[in-house]
């Protein structure tokens, strides 16, 4: 896939542009106490960001009013924030996260081939990344932060959001607040999801591709960050089978389940957005393990449209994470936990999600007892 802007060269992977932000104050109105109106700013790898920003065909000067608004970069810049702290942009398109400087150095060593990947592989379920940045305003302290796309970009409203990284230990009834949202983790994920085949094949070999190309790199703890979109008619079918005293019932059947990769595409603009699915819920026991469809007595069924990308893709297998599983395995078993190897990390998230995307067969009925 060609890039607008030609070819790049070694050096454009460690470049760097400085640049002064300034604000002026509006018809006299004082800003709050603490708040900065100049801002010293670092671009790093401009150049690379750039032909980013038009593969996806995203205008450089939106890019800037979104992400250089004056209430953004004091969001990013407010001072006591500890760790990593999570942001989006006023019109919803971008994820700001701010980073340690050791996440910004496993980012730039990764970034030429993290580029060639993408150009590789149009389908990627990587997080886009469209900026990195450091910002320091007047009187203030550096903050390093990096841009990149809103997997979970939507008109529809998400009836569920999930962080799923495939371990179990501390992923349990966890529920996080982001954004005023709630999102749940592995051990709260109830459904099932089932898919064209053909759509799963290809979740599944990007998942593949994706995951490879992160092991080779050293990096563990991502995740998959899942949107869940359910359909209103199907909600109301589930009532009506419900209240119907008839004996066997045919789950529903999304109407644009039949659609190609291609088509999605061209309906959705990237992979991993829009896709129709039947999602089955089912209960959980008591130790948090999800029974099978086949042995629920009535699942519930729903027609939904599921948002999905990989994310938090800048911790690798470093010492504190190697501590962290040398202490942890002592305690637990060490493939409940999420601070493995890439190599076990990669598999057991594939294998994870290869059980919750589920083939849909063109013949397949729901039988539903009362």
């Amino acid at each position: 896939m060609a890039m607008g802007r030609g070819e790049l060269s070694p050096q454009d992977f460690k470049a760097t542009k400085n640049n002064w932000i300034q604000y002026t104050k509006k018809n006299n109105i004082r800003l709050p106490q603490g708040s900065y109106t100049d801002f010293e700013w670092k671009d790093y790898c401009p150049a690379v960001f750039r032909n980013i920003l038009e593969l996806e065909k995203i205008d450089y000067a939106d890019y800037m009013l979104s992400v250089c608004g004056d209430e953004t970069l004091r969001e990013v810049s407010s001072p006591g924030r500890i760790g990593n702290v999570i942001f989006l942009s006023n019109d919803d398109r971008f994820v700001i996260k701010t980073l340690r400087k050791s996440e910004v150095k496993v980012l730039r060593e990764m970034l030429p081939k993290y580029y060639r990947h993408l150009k590789k592989h149009g389908f990627s379920l990587l997080t886009t990344l469209y900026g990195l940045h450091v910002v320091r305003p007047i009187g203030g302290i550096k903050v390093y932060f990096a841009v990149m796309s809103n997997v979970l970009q939507s008109d529809l409203h998400l009836h569920r959001r999930y962080d799923l990284k495939g371990s179990s230990r501390g992923r349990n009834f966890n529920k996080v607040i982001v954004h005023e949202e709630i999102v749940y983790k592995d051990i709260d994920l109830d459904f099932y999801f089932y898919l064209e085949p053909s759509l799963r094949n290809k979740i599944l070999s990007q998942l593949k591709y994706d995951c490879e190309f992160l092991e080779a790199e050293g990096i563990m703890d991502y995740s998959l960050l899942l949107g869940v979109h359910i359909d209103a008619s199907s909600r109301q079918g589930l009532l009506d089978r419900r209240n119907s005293v008839s004996g066997t019932r045919t789950g529903p059947v999304h109407d644009n389940a039949d659609l190609t990769v291609a088509d999605i595409l061209k309906h959705n603009g990237r992979f991993g957005a829009k896709l129709p699915a039947s999602a089955v819920r089912t209960p959980r026991n008591e130790m948090g393990i999800v029974s099978s469809p086949s042995r629920v007595r009535v699942p519930e069924c729903y027609n939904v449209l599921l948002y999905f990308g990989i994310i938090d893709i800048f911790q690798n297998y470093n010492v504190i994470k190697r501590l962290e599983h040398a202490y942890k395995s002592i305690q637990y078993d060490s493939k409940s936990i999420s601070a493995v190897n890439p190599k076990v990390y990669s598999s057991r998230f594939q294998d994870f999600l290869a059980k919750v995307f589920l083939a849909r067969e063109s013949n397949k009925n729901w039988n539903f007892e009362y």
